[in-house]
């Protein structure tokens, strides 16, 4: 399980893209597992993407993780399944996947995110840490409380919503090692100079926090 900087995919960015050639050049720029999440497709052509997506990341040792359906998932072998509170819930999709997958799930605060710990998931999306672009309704957290959530949580913490490169070390310094983004990267037109620039960001962080001793 690598979320260190995790791309999730959103069907307003591909309107106009070609999914694949971009999916690569977000790996090229240093993205370290990918998110399939589209509303828009039905279960054939999900599917076919998928079977290709599953190519692409391999390749570079990226994993992939599928939003909602683990029964894609598990078709195509990836590495992880994500599901919210309204799909379908984690005990009932750790029973269709078994120990093939991790599982991860969302919680949008800390009352959320502390039930979180009783269930059978491998990690929690947690957010959202700003305002954005990609959800209609949504709950605002903020950096304190992602603070917060790192401490208190025995499962990894994955931050998103909203994240841009440039808030990339604000992120970090809450203790939160695994950034989610979608437009922060997407929302780009050079998707892997925009990847480059999260991952030269976080990299520069980690090293002054390092150096700090707060690592």
């Amino acid at each position: 399980m690598n979320l260190t900087l995790y791309l999730i995919t959103d069907d307003r960015y591909f309107k106009e893209r070609d999914l694949f050639k971009t999916i690569e050049e977000a790996l090229q720029g240093g993205v370290t597992a990918v998110q399939y999440r589209f509303k828009n497709k039905n279960t054939r052509q999900m599917y076919e993407e998928l079977v290709k997506l599953r190519e692409i990341t391999r390749r570079y040792g990226a994993d992939l993780v599928v939003n909602d359906r683990p029964d894609l998932a598990l078709a195509v072998e990836a590495d992880g399944v994500h599901v919210g509170k309204e799909d379908m819930p984690p005990e009932a999709v750790r029973k269709v996947v078994g120990d093939r997958m991790y599982i991860g799930y969302t919680a949008n605060s800390l009352e959320e995110l502390k039930e979180a710990q009783d269930l059978p998931v491998d990690y929690i999306g947690f957010g959202s840490i700003y305002p954005t672009p990609t959800k209609e309704n949504y709950k605002l957290v903020g950096l304190d409380a992602l603070a917060e959530a790192v401490k208190i949580s025995k499962k990894p913490v994955v931050a998103i919503g909203g994240i841009m490169p440039y808030r990339v070390p604000d992120v970090l310094r809450t203790g939160c090692r695994n950034i989610a983004m979608s437009a922060g990267i997407l929302g780009f037109a050079d998707v892997k100079k925009a990847a480059l620039e999260v991952k030269r960001a976080y990299k520069e962080t980690m090293r002054q926090l390092m150096l700090m001793g707060r690592l």
